[in-house]
């Protein structure tokens, strides 16, 4: 008799244990929801970029969220709310999706990008792949450029920064022939956040109307001025023709 009361015994543990596995370790209170997505612009010519930002709700720390980006073609450069999509060289419309989680709950959400066969818009590059030289307080990369025919009646700066060695937030603005067309905005992978990448168009219509010398700054005033701290990818004024040089 008493070896089947230890037989009940030992298969009410057995039963017991197996039940407890069943039982979530963890239970999240919070919520998660993945808004919208919001574009620059949603359409772009084939091997150009936009910057595609993530509205997130969040009823948590927002510091621990974790973003995945994914596109059906081209690429996605960032891993926070904030990215630059690049299309790829065939026209066609495009998926790009995120999923954010907090490792508990999840949400996604999904943007279309149109792409277009890019046109032959002038283009005047001012620099690619420069640091910021990192020796003042507010650092300046400058350009005299040389404009020869404003082709169109929009004229845009197109900028593309990377947040390189330095862990904090900079502050960046552009002037041109000492007007403010880019008044200082805050940029880098600290929240709010730009993200790692920062991709920007600026109108700059109202600087530049008619041929002639312009001196282009972007000012970077950085959080602790670290050696190669932000890279500047590519800036190029679109709707004009002409050539530029560094000003020393």
């Amino acid at each position: 008799m008493k070896y089947i009361i230890y037989i009940l015994l030992l298969l009410g543990i057995i039963f017991i244990i197996g039940c407890g596995s069943d039982i979530p370790t963890t239970i999240s209170n919070e919520t998660l929801n993945v808004r919208e997505l919001k574009a620059t612009q949603s359409f772009i010519g084939t091997g150009e970029t936009t910057t595609i930002e993530a509205s997130v709700d969040y009823s948590g720390d927002i510091t621990v969220l974790m973003y995945t980006w994914s596109a059906t073609g081209g690429k996605v450069r960032g891993s926070s709310n904030r990215v630059t999509y690049e299309s790829p060289n065939t026209p066609g419309l495009y998926s790009v999706s995120v999923k954010v989680t907090d490792g508990a709950i999840s949400s996604g959400n999904t943007i279309e990008i149109r792409v277009i066969q890019q046109s032959n818009i002038p283009t005047i590059i001012l620099d690619s792949d420069t640091h910021w030289p990192s020796e003042n307080l507010k650092d300046k990369l400058a350009y005299d450029v040389n404009v020869t025919k404003v082709a169109s009646g929009k004229v845009l700066l197109h900028f593309e920064i990377t947040q390189d060695n330095d862990k904090f937030d900079a502050f960046l603005s552009i002037q041109i022939d000492q007007q403010t067309v880019l008044p200082e905005m805050a940029i880098g992978n600290e929240q709010p956040s730009t993200g790692k990448v920062t991709t920007q168009d600026v109108d700059v219509s109202g600087a530049i109307k008619a041929p002639g010398r312009y001196a282009v700054a972007l000012y970077m005033r950085p959080g602790n001025r670290a050696q190669n701290g932000w890279l500047l990818n590519e800036a190029k004024l679109t709707g004009v023709e002409g050539s530029a040089d560094p000003q020393q």
